[in-house]
C-alpha cells in the first residue's frame, strides 16, 4: 500500500496551475519504475 499525501491542497485539490499534470506525472513515473522502464 502507497500513499502521497500533500499537506498543502485544500478540499478542492492541489492549488496551482500544472498541480494536476504535476500528480498525473507522479503517478506515471511510479508505474514506470514498477515495471523497470528507465527511459
Amino acid at each position: 500500500l502507497i500513499m502521497k499525501c500533500n499537506m498543502e491542497a485544500g478540499h478542492g485539490g492541489a492549488s496551482g496551475r500544472f498541480e494536476r499534470l504535476k500528480t498525473t506525472a507522479l503517478n506515471y513515473a511510479f508505474m514506470f519504475d514498477l515495471m523497470g522502464i528507465e527511459e
